[in-house]
């Protein structure tokens, strides 16, 4: 549950253009993108079935993008258009894979707790991304219920139920852990891999060492992937390693959602796997 947005990519940009100069970049795509876009195209590569429940303006660009995430397995009998215009992102991609993101203000309307409520004990993983805490409603039917707040992080201010916390290194900082009540905090460090706190030990895992052109949605695939494993009822290390191998694939290609497969993953795996540690 989250948001199904139209990503401008525009990699290679050396400057802003001054008023009537033209100045030119790499490349440019438009593809989709979005928290639980990113998350729900990965969970299909991995080959689970998902659904995506979101808003989204009408229009072309909005056609276009949902044509290739149906394409991609994702089921959208859950996305509702909305007769406001359609949000395009900006991505501004550097050449070491970093970016910066312009997002237009949000014109169309939220999704309310009463929409989402619909949805109760239909799925075995609910996956709540970048939405407002208020919004996050604990399924008791679910393997597992699971919230990336994004931007959101700053508005948890009241305890948060879930099974699954996904954090970065900044937002886990930035947080009051006291209101975190969860099976599994996650936090995701980058370059310096992850770490998960469970109720009985703490684990981390180490980042793949790869050529990184695009981190766009390496967290929301790292998601995926850790969600993935736990309703595969794996053991806990090799839940890390699978999303840390999975989020550091993803890194290697242009645009949010060019996760890689679960046979990618598992060949990476074949070769070698992450250091974790325990305690």
């Amino acid at each position: 549950m989250g948001k199904l947005n139209v990503d401008v990519i525009i990699r290679g940009l050396e400057k802003f253009p001054q008023p009537d100069e033209p100045v030119f970049a790499e490349d440019i795509q438009i593809l989709p993108g979005g928290a639980a876009t990113n998350y729900s195209v990965a969970i299909a590569k991995f080959g689970h079935s998902v659904k995506l429940l979101s808003k989204v303006g009408s229009g072309h660009a909005v056609k276009g993008v949902m044509t290739s995430l149906a394409e991609q397995g994702v089921g959208l009998d859950y996305v509702q258009e909305d007769s406001a215009p359609q949000s395009p992102t900006l991505v501004f991609l550097r050449n070491d894979g970093s970016i910066s993101i312009v997002r237009k203000k949000n014109s169309i309307p939220p999704m309310s707790r009463e929409e989402i409520g619909r949805f109760v004990g239909l799925f075995d993983v609910v996956h709540f991304a970048s939405i407002p805490p208020s919004l996050v409603l604990r399924d008791p039917y679910s393997k597992v219920t699971s919230y990336d707040p994004g931007p959101a992080v700053r508005e948890i201010k009241e305890p948060v139920q879930v099974d699954v916390l996904f954090l970065n290194k900044r937002e886990a900082e930035s947080v009051n852990m006291d209101l975190v009540k969860t099976k599994y905090t996650v936090i995701k460090k980058g370059k310096e891999g992850a770490t998960v706190v469970s109720e009985v030990e703490e684990c981390s895992v180490e980042a793949i060492e790869v050529n990184a052109v695009d981190t766009t949605g390496a967290g929301d695939v790292f998601d995926a992937a850790f969600n993935f494993g736990l309703a595969e009822e794996w053991n806990i290390e090799d839940v890390l390693q699978f999303a840390s191998v999975a989020s550091g694939i993803k890194v290697t290609k242009l645009g949010g959602t060019s996760s890689p497969t679960y046979d990618e993953v598992v060949s990476f795996l074949s070769k070698k796997k992450p250091k974790v540690n325990c305690r």
